[in-house]
């Protein structure tokens, strides 16, 4: 087990931005970041500032108490759970697997959180290309900054970004509402 404040899942804008101001702060902060990013200087600055980073690693689940989220575990550490006070899911939607569309449903992989989505397959997308794409805002469900797994808040975990429900990274003001959503989330987990 390795011991942390705070795990970060997501190495996207809205991940960095959250593991870079707790880390600042002073919170011994893991970041799990699966994939590539554009965001290098401010992993950089993560980095910096003493922060943990696990590239080309992901969660594959976790350990709940309860309403609590106590531990992941990752592709690349097998047995070895990374444990915390607080967790941010900030792991993107659709591109990164952060949210999973097949054809009956719309779902979070990794810890099977609350989705919101339309059930009707039809009314996901519209045939005019220009127009606003509802599958856009489909996303995981919160309540009070928490994520939802079966309808019950999970008082330590904070969805951020895309992979939440109403964020689209393809909207006009995207940045700005992604790092909104990062602030928050980081906020409510130096609170815990």
């Amino acid at each position: 087990m390795m011991k942390f404040d705070a795990v970060i899942i997501g190495g996207g804008l809205a991940g960095v931005t959250a593991a870079t101001i707790l880390q600042q702060s002073g919170m011994r902060c893991a970041l799990v970041a699966e994939g590539l990013s554009l965001n290098e200087a401010p992993r950089k600055a993560f980095r910096d500032a003493g922060g943990t980073v696990l590239a080309g690693d992901r969660v594959t689940g976790g350990i709940f108490d309860g309403d609590t989220l106590k531990a992941v575990r990752t592709e690349k550490l097998g047995d070895v759970t990374l444990e915390a006070r607080a967790f941010i899911l900030a792991s993107g939607k659709y591109f990164s697997r952060g949210i999973v569309a097949d054809m009956d449903r719309v779902y979070e992989p990794v810890f099977g959180l609350d989705v919101i989505f339309d059930p009707d397959r039809s009314a996901w997308f519209d045939s005019d290309f220009s127009a606003h794409q509802k599958f856009l805002d489909f996303g995981v469900a919160s309540q009070d900054g928490c994520a939802l797994l079966g309808g019950r808040r999970i008082v330590n975990l904070f969805p951020a970004g895309e992979v939440l429900a109403g964020i689209s990274g393809a909207e006009h003001d995207a940045t700005e509402t992604i790092r909104k959503s990062a602030l928050a989330a980081a906020d409510a987990a130096r609170r815990i």
